[in-house]
């Protein structure tokens, strides 16, 4: 056997990402899962994932159940893959589903397990000012994101890389990595290694109740929350009572500091705003309802005098 017989399982752009490589790759993708379609806009019109648009342009079957069930798990059985790879999928597997293919089901994860467990590994690595990520391949349990790690590949994270950024970091590293493992489990040339569950920490779900801004926090953290919340959901503040949403920024040390939310100055294409400690350099925001704007053009287009951050 040269090359395996693949079910995939995924939802969004970044999964789609894998499932392109995988297509293009010596491997046979039989068959996908994918999240089911949902209706959205003023017709209602059905939206299907990425992965399902991928997979059809290619002719590949297509499963979008609402859940893994006995039934998913029959169908499984009678596609009869060597193994299943998943890159956020959104649906839990169970132990029957994960036990049909002969390697099991993997999964892409970005982040270096046990640290950021969960829905927002990415987004979090960046809140919290790590300086250092990675994508985890994994063998897939019943407990989430614990199982033995097959193959790690470490990612650097920039003071001014935001999670769009991030996510292209991980597709190009990751889908090398992936063929890599795919090659190695082909060859029976691969280790698993067990979690250290002492360094495990967990990746909450982002909510759009934490995009808002706090003035009163330091430069560095409402920095770093600007970047993990670029493209989703965007983190946010008010100008003298206007919501505004802003997608980019930098942070800068101060000696001395001002009263945080207010504006130090509107010079050199950049709004700059004390914070708790230190300046937040605002480059890109935007008006409800309006588009995305670089401060430059922000700064032609409104008047700044005697406004503030709140």
């Amino acid at each position: 056997m040269n090359k395996l017989k693949i079910v995939f399982a995924g939802t969004p752009q970044f999964a789609e990402s894998y499932l392109s490589a995988l297509i293009k790759s010596k491997h046979d993708v039989a068959a996908v899962f994918t999240q089911p379609s949902k209706r959205s806009g003023r017709g209602l019109k059905f939206t299907h994932s990425p992965v399902r648009n991928t997979a059809q342009s290619n002719n590949i079957n297509i499963r979008q159940p609402e859940k893994i069930s006995i039934k998913e798990t029959d169908a499984l059985i009678e596609i009869n893959p060597d193994i299943v790879v998943v890159v956020a999928y959104g649906l839990l597997l169970t132990k029957e589903f994960m036990s049909v293919s002969k390697y099991g089901c993997i999964n892409v994860h970005p982040s270096l397990l046990p640290r950021w467990r969960g829905a927002a590994p990415i987004q979090r690595a960046i809140e919290a000012g790590d300086k250092l990520s990675g994508i985890s391949i994994m063998q897939i349990t019943k407990e989430l994101d614990k199982g033995d790690i097959i193959y790690q590949e470490p990612i650097s994270i920039g003071d001014n890389d935001s999670s769009i950024s991030m996510h292209e970091k991980f597709t190009n590293i990751g889908i090398d990595a992936l063929l890599l493992t795919l090659e190695s489990i082909l060859e029976s040339n691969f280790m698993l290694h067990p979690q250290d569950e002492k360094l495990a920490t967990y990746a909450k779900k982002i909510t759009k109740e934490e995009a808002k801004i706090n003035w009163e926090e330091t430069a560095i953290k409402i920095h770093k929350k600007i970047m993990a919340f670029n493209y989703w959901p965007v983190a946010e503040t008010l100008l003298s009572g206007e919501r505004i949403r802003i997608h980019e920024s930098e942070y800068r040390e101060l000696k001395i500091n001002g009263i945080p939310g207010h504006i130090k100055s509107i010079k050199d294409k950049h709004i700059e705003v004390f914070t708790k400690d230190g300046l937040l350099i605002i480059k890109k925001l935007q008006k409800d309802n309006a588009r995305v704007i670089d401060a430059q053009n922000f700064i032609n287009s409104t008047d700044l005098k005697g406004k503030n951050f709140e």
